[in-house]
């Protein structure tokens, strides 16, 4: 059998966690994959092999040496079962390991013997750089992790407020990465980097062209900062992966550990390398390449351990914020998270970090009203926080902005959606805006206009262009898009696109079992042929069902030409028979 048809075989029978590991180690593209002999197919082209030969760890590489030489030892067993999940080895029913011979090839290309003798000399990790005081270390690592826990709660709630649109393949606009990058004070590639990991940890996700808050967003918002940052560092382990944690868990410098643990990385994996390197930076794992007290605690699973010592780093919170006349809101220190959950709703941001500023105005009340906060809760929250009475001017916005909630109402047609206010000056002031002339504003009588374009659209480009507007359903009910105020919006990101496609594929393999498709019966009986493997066809003939194992030798007129190996004779079956194909 060739190897495409038995990794397809032992992907088949591998755990869906089996499936999303491989993926995530071997960098794969889920979504480009229509069944497991594609996947297969992928992971055994020199290009990928080469790639996760790269990225094997001196214990994978010095295990797979052993393995290829016949010279396997307990002490490989840990590293041949990782290797087993890149599918670089094959775990035999007899429960030991044969390597597969294009990644032998592509490993004997990568790993010279000089370089085999020289990792067989070292027995761990040696850190040359000078040692640091691990306080200063965990306290400026604990600010890290804190400020990325604050920036990415402000991208997830950015998303509820805005539209963003989905730029090329999965990417974010320019525009849009300077705008949150204003706010948080960073520059362009902290916020590419912050989207990446929001996606990776599920809070975020593309849906029709557009990114949106995805399944972990709710829970996030309603967590402590410490059960957040536990989503993002478990996040970043599972991109390291098991092995690597096993062989860096002693390191104090993680550079110099990377460098040492995976000594044959190309190009394309370094990239890899330098992104956790960054992650780690930023979410508190390390400040300045030095590790923190925590980090060690994490890769061995400790991880209630790891977020106590964590705890003991971040700011404190405090109940304190200081309203000023201008509109703006300032707090000193970071908030308690539910306080801090109720302030954003009727909030903008300005600035955020262990000191935040926010601005409120029109849109910002406006967007509270619409998630169900009444006036009274606006006011009673800003008089709790601030202690003290609401400047003149912000006592005046809340109640015109209150008194003005729903003038400006969109509802959702069959073709487009219509644009409704009892003010016909608005509403001309709208249809005369030539910020708004993408939407292709008409109008239908002296109190509705109409846009052709969807709901949505429509609604985040007036709140673009400062216009308070709210969108009513069938029910006229007033529409929120903030889920953690218990939205019911239909909307609602996938828990894992990886998770989706895997189930693709396993519904395909049923598929072919069962009742194969045309197409799909030809296309694996033709990769039978080719790689000369045997498959076991089940053939429903004079109403009795029949099971041959084949190795077919032709497919021509309706008929697969084929020997069966059991009866040592050569059969002609007609495809209109065959009920379901399986690898022999």
């Amino acid at each position: 059998m060739s190897e495409v048809l038995q990794v397809a075989k032992a992907l088949t029978q591998s755990s869906d966690s089996d499936l999303v590991r491989v993926v995530g180690i071997r960098l794969m593209p889920t979504n480009s994959f229509n069944d497991f002999f594609d996947f297969a197919a992928a992971l055994l082209k020199p290009q990928n092999l080469s790639g996760a030969v790269s990225a094997l760890t001196k214990n994978q590489i010095l295990a797979l040496n052993n393995l290829i030489n016949n010279q396997s030892t307990k002490a490989d067993a840990k590293s041949l079962s990782s290797l087993a999940t890149m599918f670089l080895v094959l775990k035999t029913e007899d429960g030991t390991y044969k390597p597969l011979e294009s990644a032998v090839t592509a490993f004997k290309q990568q790993v010279s013997p000089k370089l085999l003798e020289e990792l067989k000399a070292k027995t761990a990790l040696t850190d040359s750089m000078p040692v640091f005081d691990q306080r200063l270390v965990d306290s400026q690592a604990g600010l890290s992790a804190f400020e990325t826990i604050q920036a990415l709660t402000e991208l997830v709630i950015e998303l509820e407020q805005h539209y963003v649109r989905e730029v090329g393949k999965g990417q974010v606009g320019l525009p849009e990465l300077k705008r949150i990058g204003l706010h948080l004070g960073r520059d362009v590639e902290y916020v590419r980097l912050l989207y990446a990991l929001a996606q990776m940890a599920s809070l975020i996700g593309i849906s029709d062209k557009r990114w949106k808050v995805g399944a972990k967003y709710s829970t996030w918002l309603t967590s402590s900062p410490e059960e957040r940052w536990q989503l993002i560092a478990t996040t970043w382990l599972s991109l390291l992966g098991e092995a690597t944690a096993a062989e860096i868990s002693t390191a104090s410098n993680i550079k110099d550990a990377f460098k040492e643990t995976f000594p044959i990385a190309n190009d394309g994996f370094l990239s890899h390398i330098t992104r956790l390197t960054s992650l780690a930076e930023h979410i508190g794992l390390s400040s300045a390449d030095q590790l923190t007290s925590w980090f060690k605690e994490l890769l061995s699973g400790n991880l209630k351990k790891a977020t106590e010592l964590l705890k003991k780093n971040l700011p404190a919170t405090q109940n304190r914020i200081i309203i000023q006349a201008d509109l703006t809101i300032i707090a000193v220190g970071p908030l308690p998270t539910a306080k801090e959950l109720e302030l954003r709703r009727f909030v903008e941001t300005e600035r955020i970090g262990v000191a935040s500023t926010y601005r409120i105005n029109t849109l910002s009340i406006t967007f509270g009203l619409e998630t169900g906060m009444s006036e009274t809760q606006i006011r009673k929250l800003l008089t709790e926080l601030s202690g003290s009475s609401l400047p003149q001017p912000v006592d005046y916005l809340i109640r015109e902005a209150s008194s003005r909630f729903g003038r400006l109402v969109l509802r959702e047609i069959p073709n487009g959606t219509l644009i409704q206010s009892e003010d016909p000056i608005l509403l001309t002031q709208i249809l005369n805006d030539s910020s708004l002339k993408t939407l292709s504003i008409s109008k239908v009588s002296e109190s509705t206009l109409e846009s052709r374009f969807d709901l949505d659209i429509v609604y985040y480009l007036l709140r673009e262009g400062k216009y308070a507007a709210i969108r009513k359903d069938s029910q006229d009910q007033v529409v929120s898009s903030w889920r953690a105020a218990g939205s019911n919006e239909l909307a609602l990101m996938s828990t894992s696109s990886v998770m989706e496609d895997i189930q693709k594929w396993r519904d395909h393999d049923k598929r072919l079992g069962e009742a194969p498709e045309g197409q799909d019966l030809v296309r694996q009986i033709e990769m039978a042929i080719k790689t000369k493997a045997t498959i076991l066809i089940s053939l429903q003939m004079n109403g009795t069902s029949r099971e041959f194992s084949i190795e077919p030798t032709g497919l021509a007129n309706g008929r697969l030409r084929g020997k069966d190996r059991q009866a040592d004779c050569e059969r002609v079956l007609p495809l209109a028979s065959i009920t379901g194909v399986r690898l022999g």
